[in-house]
């Protein structure tokens, strides 16, 4: 019998160090994996955040070339519309010198001086075509200016779109792992409360197993007490007396411990219940468990 009740508890103690051993490697593993998970996350965000910046710069960089490129093309547009005043004055200067020359000046001074004036003409001429290019290939660099800073900027926000996309489906997979890790302490839970259904069931069955490996309790060669208790009182006959005789609570309590003291694991206490004893099955059971708990050599361990 001992050897079949070292056997079954080396079994419930292996059992213990598996479940032990199993469930605190399976929670750190869960944990290394959440702490990955959460450190890209942080990574993603922090690229987002420096691409929203570049986005942003970009975004003001446009609208600025947007700024100069309009500012361009109204210089350019009021160089036009000077050259072209400038043209209309001197047509009409010309035709107010010739009218001049035709009322006052030789042939000779006439010629002369329209060689002049459309020396002049020509040299404002050229000079207004010169603003106009200028205008106009300052205008040409700010538009490929802003059709650069236009692509840069659908790129970076295509990019932060992936970005985005990206986000999401890290925020859906942790979701589920958050849901996957819920149902695996569920299982842990469950699983706990069974090991320690189990190990109450064990307990149970050890105490029961103990209880049929340890003999019937007997008076044979114990020192027998008689404690006779009913609603008139308690009374006790110790070993060699010939009668009982009354006694209080507390003085049944002091000679009951003189006895457990004096004779330990040879005391049987016989508790007497009369029939007419007046007392309750409660009141009676309650007091039979503690004298036998305290006193008796059965309840030793």
């Amino acid at each position: 019998m001992s050897d079949g009740h070292f056997s079954f508890a080396s079994l419930i103690s292996s059992r213990d160090e598996y479940e032990e051993s199993f469930w605190p490697s399976f929670t750190d593993i869960m944990m290394v994996i959440t702490m990955i998970f959460l450190i890209v996350t942080v990574a993603v965000v922090l690229t987002n955040t420096r691409l929203l910046d570049n986005l942003r710069h970009s975004v003001l960089a446009e609208q600025v070339a947007q700024q100069e490129a309009q500012q361009s093309a109204v210089d350019a547009q009021r160089a036009a519309q000077e050259a072209q005043r400038a043209a209309q004055e001197a047509q009409k200067a010309n035709q107010q010198a010739e009218f001049q020359l035709k009322a006052n000046a030789t042939l000779e001074e006439q010629l002369d001086y329209l060689q002049q004036r459309t020396a002049s003409l020509e040299m404002e001429l050229l000079r207004s075509r010169a603003t106009t290019e200028e205008a106009r290939a300052t205008s040409t660099s700010k538009d490929a200016e802003l059709a650069r800073l236009q692509a840069l900027s659908s790129t970076q926000a295509d990019t932060l779109g992936l970005r985005d996309k990206a986000i999401q489906e890290l925020q859906i997979t942790l979701e589920s792992k958050e849901t996957d890790m819920a149902g695996l302490r569920t299982k842990v839970d469950e699983s706990e409360k069974k090991l320690l259904s189990m190990q109450g069931e064990y307990t149970e069955l050890d105490q029961k197993y103990q209880k049929l490996l340890k003999p019937a309790r007997s008076t044979k060669g114990k020192q027998v007490v008689e404690v006779v208790y009913s609603k008139s009182g308690y009374s006790i006959r110790k070993p060699g007396d010939a009668s009982s005789r009354s006694v209080t609570r507390a003085a049944l309590e002091s000679e009951l411990g003189a006895l457990k003291a004096q004779h330990s694991t040879e005391l049987y206490v016989k508790v007497i219940i009369p029939n007419n004893s007046g007392l309750s099955y409660n009141e009676a059971w309650r007091f039979t468990s503690d004298m036998l708990n305290k006193y008796d050599y059965y309840a030793a361990p």
